[in-house]
């Protein structure tokens, strides 16, 4: 060998474990040894809606909440002679990645008057695909506020497991859901 090629080997047997490094480097899916985080997402709404409009929860899902009384409008009291809106939104929570993903879901329906949240409906449905498994669901709960109050939030969680193919330790966690309903029309979660 030359010393030129000599060179030109030693040169690129050192590029090698740099270019390995930065393909480990630049998150290769596959390297994953640990479930992702869940994140919790509007996935729609708040958007406005009739008080008729408003969906019964489905009985298969598990149970509803319901409280107060979705009417168009509420008699004058602090707030004078105040118009009724009715609201309708999806969020979720969950680790979704390469390997699959798993998700509560909360359906909420809800009325205020600006002032008062005067009505609520929550109920939760669920997905899983992939490596995650849904091992266990709980809620939905009321948590805070109440009807009469400016807010009114639900509260669920779910437990689940992360088994991937390329990994044989399988490992579990939690995805906790809790959405805040605003008397005009605005979530937080």
């Amino acid at each position: 060998m030359t010393v030129n090629r000599l060179a030109a080997v030693i040169a690129a047997s050192a590029l090698v474990p740099a270019a390995a490094a930065s393909a480990a480097s630049a998150g290769n899916p596959h390297a994953q040894t640990q479930p992702s985080a869940s994140v919790t997402t509007l996935v729609s709404g708040p958007t406005p809606i009739k008080p008729s409009a408003i969906p019964v929860a489905p009985t298969a899902d598990g149970p509803a909440l319901n409280a107060g009384t979705a009417i168009a409008a509420t008699p004058a009291g602090d707030c004078g002679a105040c118009i009724q809106t009715c609201w309708g939104a999806t969020t979720r929570s969950g680790p979704s990645d390469w390997s699959g993903s798993v998700f509560i879901y909360q359906h909420l329906y809800w009325c205020g008057n600006g002032i008062r949240v005067t009505y609520g409906s929550a109920w939760q449905s669920y997905s899983q695909n992939g490596s995650y498994r849904l091992d266990s669901t709980y809620g939905p709960w009321w948590s805070g506020g109440c009807i009469g109050c400016a807010s009114l939030r639900a509260s669920g969680y779910i437990l689940w497991n992360w088994s991937p193919p390329l990994i044989s330790i399988p490992q579990s966690g939690t995805s906790h859901l809790d959405t805040t309903m605003y008397a005009y029309g605005v979530l937080a979660y």
